[in-house]
């Protein structure tokens, strides 16, 4: 039952945001911005955190805040408040990509409570997988979780299409790493190991793979040692074959990237809730004309947002998290 109250507080604002920093991001740029006023909190794009190189026409950029977008309903959800989310909501004003509006007090659910406990917990996973398989159960579940409005996930269950998908991501990984402007911005996006950051890519969250022993799976993830060599020492080499989930959406706006990050960000909390791990695949998809050549390829009538790549947690402890802004260098209370 909705209860009555007023307004959201400072401190509810400042939990939403609390949660939405914990989003996924290309290069962990966090290109975000949070300004909250007349009981209403405002998602801005942060321009100056655009990769030229990587995400020319800013598709990954609106997908980033698309996850921190829904994060922050979830913030505010745990805060105790039910609220309605409008999506660029001011023609005359393309940075401002969505307002968060309280329309209610409401008492959060128990199921809301798991959901904010495993998106605190979740984080990309970019070592191998364990080789076990993902019951074909979790993966409808993931599937049925990022469904909404113009976006679904369809499981790749296919040979040829993973062997298709094998083709285009070692393809277009080769296209970027030879490109200097795209090692630039990734050496730019890279942290060492002392640093004291609160974004970039750190040394330590990267998988280091040896010359000469290169990591066994079909599907190549991202390299982020062409920008820093990595801190994390791989298992003995396993060939791992983790689940794949694509994910569509049926027109290319901004609000379908918008929507895109939304159900990125719902399946990956959901699978850490399952007790998965899970990380993106976007080489492919990065640069528009690739983009569009991997479609024709793969003669798909959507438009391809995200690979999610899904498995078994590695053996040992977890990867070290990723570091995240503070709250009061994006969010500003008027």
């Amino acid at each position: 039952m909705t209860e009555t109250s007023t307004a959201p507080t400072r401190a509810d604002f400042e939990r939403a945001v609390g949660f939405a920093v914990l989003a996924p991001s290309i290069h962990n740029t966090q290109p975000w911005r949070w300004v909250a006023h007349d009981g209403v909190l405002d998602l801005y794009a942060d321009a100056d955190r655009r990769l030229p190189a990587v995400d020319p026409d800013g598709r990954g950029l609106l997908v980033s805040c698309g996850g921190a977008l829904w994060l922050a309903v979830l913030g505010f959800a745990v805060a105790g408040w039910e609220t309605a989310a409008d999506r660029l909501p001011d023609p005359d004003r393309p940075d401002l990509l969505a307002r968060v509006r309280a329309i209610g007090a409401r008492r959060p659910t128990a199921e809301t409570v798991e959901l904010a406990r495993a998106a605190e917990r979740r984080h990309t996973e970019r070592r191998p997988f364990d080789p076990a398989p993902v019951p074909a159960p979790l993966l409808d579940r993931l599937a049925e979780v990022a469904a909404g409005e113009g976006v679904y996930a369809s499981i790749v269950t296919s040979p040829d299409v993973r062997l298709d998908l094998a083709v285009a991501f070692s393809w277009s990984d080769r296209v970027e790493a030879e490109d200097p402007a795209y090692r630039a911005e990734l050496a730019r996006w890279s942290r060492p190991a002392d640093s004291a950051s609160g974004d970039g890519i750190p040394a330590e969250a990267v998988p280091h793979v040896p010359a000469g022993a290169p990591r066994q799976t079909d599907v190549p993830i991202r390299d982020f040692e062409a920008g820093i060599t990595g801190g994390q020492t791989l298992p003995e080499p396993t060939d791992e074959q983790p689940a794949m989930l694509l994910l569509f959406t049926t027109g290319d706006g901004d609000v379908d990237r918008l929507r895109a990050g939304e159900a990125y960000v719902r399946m990956s909390v959901e699978a850490e809730r399952l007790g998965l791990a899970s990380s993106a695949l976007t080489q492919a998809i990065d640069l528009p004309a690739v983009r569009e050549r991997f479609r024709t390829l793969m003669d798909w009538p959507d438009h391809p947002q995200m690979v999610l790549r899904v498995g078994r947690p590695p053996a040992g402890e977890p990867a070290p998290p990723v570091p995240r802004r503070q709250i009061s260098a994006v969010l500003t209370v008027e």
